[in-house]
C-alpha cells in the first residue's frame, strides 16, 4: 500500500471515528425513580410547590424520613416510592388511591393531579445531552428548571448540561388518574439542531406561488449564545438556493426563525429542500418538502403574523367548481384540543356556495381560542376578506369541543362579523367546564385581590356576553352521551338563548357521545360538524346591520365595535359597558352604561338621521358622516391603558425581552422564550439591556427582566413609573408594601407613550425569579396591570399576593375595585 492510499485510508478512519462519536448518541438509562403523588391541583391555579417544606422543587432530594400532605390518601400523607422501570415510558399507577371518593364530590375536576419523579444519572465528564419528555409540563436538571412537552408532541427537545458525576433529575407530570409520561436523556456533541417542528405552506401550482413564508426551529445545545449562523436552502433536484441570516439564540434556547422562501418561477411539482445550519461548517441538516396540492383540495397557506411576526398557517377548502368571478360564503371552523387545522379542514365536503377555512389556535392546543387563539382567528379573517371573493354578509362560525367554545367566544366578542353560529360540544365558561372550587386562591386571597382577578379575566365568560347574539342565529349540536363537555353546557346556552327569544335551533342527539364522523355528508364530511341540517341552517342565513340592538361588553382592547357604534372611551375601563342603540323616524335612541364617548357610522346605518337623543339628552345631526359624542378628549397615556386591557396585553403586539448580565436573568428569559414557541408557535428576540435600540422602542412593546441595578432599561424606566423598588419592598403611588417582594406590572413606555412596558421584576434575586408567577401566556391568566406578590404564592396561590389591580387613566391606582 502506498503511502498516499494509507493517508487516506487514516483520514478514512478518523471520519468514521469522529462520526460514530457525534451521532453513535445511546440514552441514559434509567432503572428506577423514586415517585411522589398525587397532589390535587385546580385549573389556572399553577405555581404551586408541595415540595416546598423540604427545599422546594429546586433543591428537593428524596429521603425516607420526608412526609408530604396531600388530600387524596387515607390518611392524608404521602412518601416517597420506588418505581423500577425498563424503558423511558413511565407509567404511575397510583394503587392505593380511591378515585370514586374526589369524583362523586368534585367532577372530574376532582381527579385533576401533580405528582413528581426523582432519579439521579451519573455522568462521566461534563457534557451537554438532549432530553426528549412527553406529557411532562416542566422538569429541572440540578435545581435548573427547564421546560418539557405537555402534551403528546414529538418534536420537542430540550438542551441541557449535565456535571461530571451525579446529576439530580426532577420532572413534574400532572392530569387526571393514573398518569403516564416520557423521558428520555441521550448525551451529545452537537452545538445546534433543527427541530421538527416546521411551518410551512402546501404547493398550489394553480396559484403560481413564487413566495412562501416559513418558520424553521432551531435548538441551540450550548452553554454560550450562538451567533453568526445561517440557514441554508437548496433544492435537491434544481438550481435553487437561498441563504438567511439566523438570529442570536441564547444558551440553551429556541428560535423558531421566520423566513420567506422566493422562487424565480413558480413550481408544478413537490418542493424538496435540503435545509443546512451553517457556522464554520455544517452543524445540522434535514429535508423539508413542500407538498403538491390540488386547489380543490384542502391545503396550507401560511402568513407572517402581525402578534410576533412569526409564520402562521391556515387551511383552505375552496368552493366546488370555483370561479373567481363569483361571490362566495365562507365558514371558518374551529378545531378541538390536540387537532391540527389542516385535518379539521378535511373533515368537511367541498361547498358549491361557500369557502371552509381553518386557523390553528396558534397550535392544536393554543390558547382556548382565546387571547392568541382569538387574534389569529382575526388574522385570519383579514386575509381571508382580501385574498378570496367572499360577501361579507355571508361569513359564519363553526367549531367542535374547545373550537365549539371558540365559536362562542369569538362569535359573542365580535357579533357584526357573522351571520350565523354553529357551535358543536362548546363549553359554557372555564370556571363552569372546570370549577375552580379546590384554587388556594379561592381559599386564601383576599377578595379585593380576587376581585382584580376576575376583572382581567372576565372576557372569557361566555354566558356573561350572551345578549350580544341578539342578532345572531344560532345552531348548537350535542351529543347526549358526551363526558368530556357534558350536555349540561349546551343547555345553558340553549335556555337562556330561548329566554331572549333569540333565533335558537337546538340539536341534541341521544346516541352520540364528544365528537362523531357517521352518518357522513353526502359529501364524505364528518357528520358532528358537516352535517347536512348544520350546513342549510347556515347557508340561508345572511349578516344584518339592525336597526336596534343591545350590545354588553367590557374589555375594549378586545372590540369596541358593533354594527354602528363604535365605543371610544369608557368611564371605567375594564367594568361592564351595556348599551341600547335603536333608530326610528330620523331618532337615534341611546341608553348606555359606563360610555364617556362613543361613534356613530351614519354611512352604515341607510337612515336618514336628524337627532340623537343620548341618555335623555338631545344633539341635532346633519350629514351622513361618522358622528363622535362625549368627552372624547385623552391624553397619550390614557389611549395607551385604553388599547391595553389586563397584562397579557402587553404580549398581543411584538415584543421583546430585554435582559442585564446575570445569568439568572438570562434563564428568565430563556423560559419565556421556549415557552411562547411551545404553547404559541411564537417568535421573540432577546436582547441586552444595552441593545434596545430607539428603533427597538418605536416598534416593539418591551419585557424587561431582572433588577433595576442591573438592567439599565429597568433602572431608566421603572423610576418613571408609580412603582418604586427597595431593599426594605415596593413602593406603589405612594402605598408601601414590607418584604421580599415581586412585581409584575404594566405600563405605558414612557419613551413612547403608543408601546407598553412589561416589568417582571423584584427587590431581590430570588423575587426577580419568582415574578415569573405572573407570565399571563396562557388563556383565562387573570394578571390585571399590576401584582405586588410574595414567596406564599407557591403555597396559597393568589392567597400570597399582597396587592393586585388597574392603574387609572392617569397612570395612578384606581381608589376602588
Amino acid at each position: 500500500m502506498t503511502l498516499f492510499k494509507k493517508s487516506i485510508l487514516f483520514l478514512l478512519l478518523i471520519q468514521w471515528s469522529f462520526c460514530s462519536a457525534v451521532y453513535a448518541e445511546e440514552p441514559i438509562p434509567i432503572e428506577s425513580w423514586k415517585i411522589l403523588g398525587p397532589f390535587m391541583i385546580a385549573p389556572r391555579d399553577g405555581g404551586i410547590d408541595p415540595l416546598k417544606k423540604y427545599g422546594g422543587e429546586r433543591n428537593i432530594v428524596p429521603s425516607e424520613d420526608q412526609v408530604f400532605h396531600s388530600l387524596y390518601p387515607a390518611n392524608g400523607e404521602l412518601r416517597w416510592q420506588k418505581l423500577e422501570v425498563d424503558s423511558d415510558q413511565i407509567e404511575v399507577n397510583y394503587d392505593d388511591i380511591n378515585w370514586d371518593s374526589p369524583y362523586e364530590r368534585l367532577g372530574s375536576v376532582g381527579l385533576l393531579n401533580l405528582g413528581y419523579a426523582y432519579t439521579e444519572v451519573e455522568s462521566e465528564a461534563e457534557t451537554m445531552a438532549l432530553v426528549s419528555t412527553r406529557k411532562v409540563p416542566a422538569f429541572l436538571v440540578n435545581g435548573k428548571v427547564f421546560q418539557g412537552e405537555p402534551y403528546f408532541g414529538n418534536f420537542f427537545k430540550t438542551a441541557v448540561k449535565l456535571h461530571k458525576g451525579k446529576n439530580r433529575i426532577l420532572v413534574k407530570f400532572a392530569g387526571k388518574y393514573k398518569r403516564k409520561f416520557r423521558f428520555q436523556i441521550t448525551p451529545t456533541n452537537k452545538k445546534a439542531i433543527f427541530l421538527e417542528d416546521f411551518t410551512k405552506p402546501d404547493l398550489v401550482p394553480e396559484l403560481k406561488q413564487t413566495e412562501f413564508p416559513i418558520a424553521v426551529p432551531v435548538l441551540n445545545i450550548q452553554e454560550t449564545w450562538l451567533r453568526g449562523a445561517r440557514i441554508v436552502f437548496e433544492e435537491k433536484n434544481g438550481s435553487f438556493h437561498q441563504e438567511f441570516e439566523l438570529d442570536p439564540i441564547p444558551p440553551f434556547g429556541i428560535v423558531k426563525m421566520p423566513l420567506l422562501l422566493k422562487l424565480d418561477e413558480p413550481r408544478k411539482k413537490d418542493l424538496d429542500f435540503r435545509i443546512k445550519l451553517m457556522r464554520e461548517g455544517v452543524l445540522d441538516a434535514a429535508d423539508l418538502s413542500l407538498e403538491k396540492k390540488k386547489l380543490e383540495e384542502p391545503h396550507r397557506i401560511t402568513f407572517h403574523s402581525k402578534i410576533d411576526r412569526s409564520v402562521q398557517y391556515f387551511s383552505v377548502r375552496y368552493p366546488k367548481n370555483y370561479d373567481p368571478e363569483k361571490s362566495y360564503g365562507v365558514i371558518f371552523s374551529l378545531h378541538g384540543a390536540g387537532v391540527e387545522a389542516s385535518h379539521l379542514a378535511s373533515q368537511y365536503s367541498s361547498k358549491d356556495w361557500a369557502f371552509v377555512i381553518t386557523p390553528t389556535n396558534r397550535r392544536p392546543y393554543g390558547f382556548d381560542w382565546q387571547d392568541w387563539g382569538r387574534l389569529d382567528f382575526l388574522e385570519v379573517y383579514n386575509l381571508a376578506m382580501k385574498r378570496f371573493p367572499i360577501n361579507t354578509d355571508r361569513v359564519y362560525l363553526s367549531g367542535g369541543s374547545m373550537g365549539g367554545q371558540g365559536t362562542w367566544h369569538i362569535g359573542l366578542h365580535h357579533p357584526s362579523l357573522f351571520a350565523a353560529l354553529a357551535p358543536q360540544a362548546g363549553w359554557s365558561t372555564l370556571h363552569v367546564y372546570q370549577p375552580f372550587a379546590m384554587q388556594p386562591s379561592r381559599m386564601f386571597a383576599s377578595p379585593e385581590v380576587l376581585v382584580a382577578r376576575e376583572r382581567a379575566r372576565n372576557d372569557g365568560n361566555n354566558l356573561f356576553f350572551l345578549e350580544n347574539a341578539e342578532h345572531l342565529p344560532v345552531i348548537i349540536t350535542q351529543g347526549a352521551k358526551d363526558k368530556t363537555v357534558p350536555p349540561m353546557h349546551a343547555r345553558l346556552f340553549r335556555k337562556h338563548l330561548e329566554a331572549r327569544n333569540f333565533d335558537v335551533n337546538y340539536r341534541e342527539l341521544p346516541d352520540k357521545a364528544h365528537w362523531w364522523d357517521e352518518p357522513r355528508s353526502a359529501g364524505g364530511g364528518s357528520d358532528a360538524l358537516d352535517n347536512d341540517e348544520i350546513i342549510d341552517f347556515l347557508k340561508k342565513r345572511r349578516r344584518t346591520v339592525p336597526d336596534a340592538f343591545k350590545i354588553r361588553l367590557y374589555d375594549l382592547s378586545l372590540n369596541n365595535r358593533f354594527y354602528w357604534i363604535r365605543v371610544l372611551s369608557q368611564e371605567k375601563p375594564m367594568t361592564q359597558t351595556r348599551i341600547e342603540a335603536s333608530v326610528n323616524n330620523g331618532k337615534i335612541t341611546l341608553k348606555t352604561e359606563n360610555v364617556r364617548s362613543l361613534e356613530i357610522d351614519l354611512e352604515q346605518l341607510q337612515h336618514e338621521v336628524n337627532q340623537v337623543h343620548w341618555n335623555g339628552t338631545m344633539i341635532s345631526v346633519s350629514g351622513k358622516s361618522k358622528l363622535v359624542l362625549g368627552n372624547n378628549f385623552e391624553s397619550p397615556m390614557a389611549q395607551a391603558f385604553r388599547k391595553h386591557g389586563a397584562f397579557k396585553s402587553v404580549f398581543f403586539n411584538p415584543f421583546v425581552l430585554v435582559i442585564d448580565d446575570d445569568p439568572g436573568t438570562l434563564d428568565m428569559a430563556r423560559l419565556i422564550a421556549g415557552g411562547w414557541w411551545r404553547r404559541g408557535n411564537g417568535y421573540v428576540r432577546i436582547l441586552k439591556d444595552t441593545e434596545v435600540t430607539k428603533e427597538v422602542i418605536k416598534n416593539f412593546n418591551l419585557i424587561l427582566l431582572g433588577s433595576p441595578s442591573r438592567n439599565l432599561m429597568l433602572k431608566k424606566l421603572l423610576p418613571k413609573t408609580p412603582a418604586q423598588l427597595s431593599d426594605s419592598g415596593i413602593q406603589l403611588d405612594g402605598k408601601n408594601f414590607e418584604g421580599e417582594l415581586s412585581l409584575a406590572m404594566i405600563f405605558p413606555n414612557p419613551l413612547n407613550l403608543k408601546k407598553m412596558v412589561a416589568f417582571l421584576t423584584g427587590n431581590s434575586d430570588k423575587a426577580e425569579r419568582l415574578s415569573l408567577y405572573a407570565l399571563p401566556l396562557y388563556s383565562g391568566s387573570g394578571i390585571p396591570h399590576y401584582m405586588i406578590f410574595g414567596e406564599d404564592v407557591k403555597q396559597y396561590g393568589w392567597g400570597g399576593v399582597r396587592d393586585a389591580g388597574f392603574f387609572n387613566r392617569f397612570g395612578g391606582m384606581e381608589t376602588s375595585p
